[in-house]
């Protein structure tokens, strides 16, 4: 493996410090499993790094006014060990509890991962479903956009340069059921689907990622079930060595026939 690059080292103690520190030529890391990988490889070149390490806001994990709302520089074994989301919101745990590896789930980042938009992200699969915002502060201003949003595509997210992705934002719905389900074979997954359920009106929602070059939502209910045959053909798998376009397809149809069924069963 390369190298890095050379690179300055910027170290804010404020969000504000770090709202005047990035931008064209800085960059923005807290745990940096995916962005140092990156630079090594040469697809990135900062002039700097910007050090969101220390920054408390970033680090919060608390539940208010019916959201759970989630620092963005929070480890994934930080939020997965979490009381309020274990209990709250079992099926992100989960998630969670199983990205990468150790070493990734100790020192990456739920924000990291979602401005990383790399396209087979168990994360921004699951926080499409369960209906996530994010929350993105410049020194002008600070907007809220859903997560759906936010990924356009293979590590392209609506974020402008002088933005700070600060926290991520989940509603904490008591009648809502979720389950993840994914297919692995190699380092990253080839499908994952992520499936939520509310009791009222028997609404249904999937979300099919890692399979595309973005998450894709499927809404359903009573009147209009999901259909995993409709799912399958609807989606537009990447090439790549995890499978030709006719099996992920096929993967996909079971994996939402399956995530359906523990819906219903959990119901």
């Amino acid at each position: 493996m390369s190298v890095l690059p050379a690179f300055s080292l910027l170290r804010p103690t404020t969000v504000e410090e770090a709202l005047a520190a990035i931008g064209d030529d800085a960059m923005p890391y807290a745990g940096g499993t995916e962005a140092l990988l990156a630079m090594r490889a040469g697809l990135l070149r900062p002039n700097a790094l910007v050090d969101l390490k220390a920054l408390a806001e970033l680090q919060l994990l608390e539940e208010r006014s019916g959201r759970m709302r989630i620092g963005a520089s929070a480890t994934h074994r930080a939020v997965a060990r979490d009381a309020v989301v274990a209990d709250r919101l079992p099926m992100l745990s989960a998630v969670l509890r199983r990205v990468g590896n150790a070493r990734v789930r100790a020192t990456g980042t739920l924000g990291g991962n979602l401005c990383f938009a790399e396209p087979k992200s168990d994360v921004a699969t699951a926080l499409v479903a369960l209906d996530a915002d994010v929350v993105l502060r410049s020194a002008r201003a600070e907007r809220t956009l859903p997560v759906r949003e936010l990924v356009l595509g293979p590590y392209t997210v609506a974020r402008d340069l002088d933005e700070l992705l600060v926290r991520i934002e989940v509603p904490l719905e008591p009648a809502r059921r979720a389950v993840y389900l994914k297919y692995q074979t190699m380092e990253r997954p080839s499908v994952g689907v992520a499936a939520v359920g509310w009791d009222e009106g028997g609404r249904r929602r999937i979300v099919v990622g890692a399979v595309s070059d973005r998450p894709m939502c499927f809404d359903g209910d009573a009147t209009a079930p999901i259909d995993p045959e409709m799912v399958a053909a609807a989606v537009e798998p990447i090439p790549d060595l995890a499978g030709s376009t006719r099996y992920k397809r096929h993967i996909t149809g079971v994996l939402v026939t399956r995530a359906l069924r523990q819906l219903e069963a959990a119901g």
